[in-house]
């Protein structure tokens, strides 16, 4: 008799439709037949309520006897759009894959397409292994998506939303079966913090460059009912910036 070994897999996320999209494509695809999959969110997201009634609990990376029971149960662990850093010991034990919003090496880091408007670098999606370094690591599958000139940071997350959506359902069974080592990235690329994207949202009304610098820099602090940009008027007020644009 032939015994099979079920593949187990875990998906740490904190975002809430890709965590539903991934769940449908799990049970339409039938990898389920192949792979148990436990679904967690992270322990420091404010808002979870939706991810709970999801059937997702929190967990915490930062607590040695939680990365040990993952190392003993896992095959392979995804991180789809996980607030958490993996530490070392786990991404070094277990084949861990990142769902990034971005495309590899550019703009790694906080927001890619907010950095992507303001540099010019490109945008998409890029699945990776994950190695000590953040968004870093060998590429496994990678699309572009274009950026046009009226878009503003929530437009073309939205479309890097649907690109991800489409890779996870194309690949769904690679990556939580296969075993591919990717391919290396062509450079280091660029890193942008959390910091520097504070730094953007603090604007300088005496700063001096092209319309086009300006226009760009409001469009990529645009996103939605999000008040990013702002600047402090006479009376010390904070006071919020955005642009609307139409094609």
């Amino acid at each position: 008799m032939v015994t099979l070994i079920m593949n187990r897999a875990l998906v740490i996320s904190d975002n809430l439709e890709l965590t539903s999209y991934l769940k449908h494509c799990a049970e339409e695809s039938g990898v389920l037949n192949n792979c148990h999959i436990d679904y967690n969110y992270s322990f420091i997201n404010k808002s979870p309520e939706k991810l709970i009634e999801l059937g997702l609990s929190p967990i915490n990376l930062k607590e040695s006897h939680i990365i040990d029971e993952l190392i003993k149960k896992y095959t392979v662990i995804i991180s789809l759009h996980c607030k958490q850093i993996f530490p070392t010991r786990l991404v070094e034990s277990v084949r861990c894959i990142n769902i990034h919003p971005g495309f590899n090496p550019y703009n790694r880091g906080w927001f890619p397409q907010v950095f992507s408007i303001i540099n010019g670098k490109p945008v998409g999606v890029t699945i990776h292994l994950m190695d000590t370094e953040i968004d870093h690591g060998n590429i496994i599958y990678q699309e572009k998506v274009p950026v046009f000139s009226y878009d503003t940071s929530e437009t073309i997350y939205l479309r890097v939303l649907s690109t991800e959506k489409k890779l996870l359902k194309t690949h769904i069974h690679e990556l939580l079966l296969g075993e591919s080592s990717g391919f290396s990235p062509i450079s280091e690329g660029n890193y942008n913090s959390i910091s520097d994207f504070n730094k953007l949202c603090e604007l300088d009304l005496n700063d001096q460059g092209t319309l086009r610098d300006h226009i760009n820099l409001l469009r990529a602090l645009t996103h939605g009912e999000i008040r990013n940009a702002y600047f402090i008027d006479e009376q010390g007020s904070k006071v919020f910036v955005k642009i609307r644009l139409e094609s």
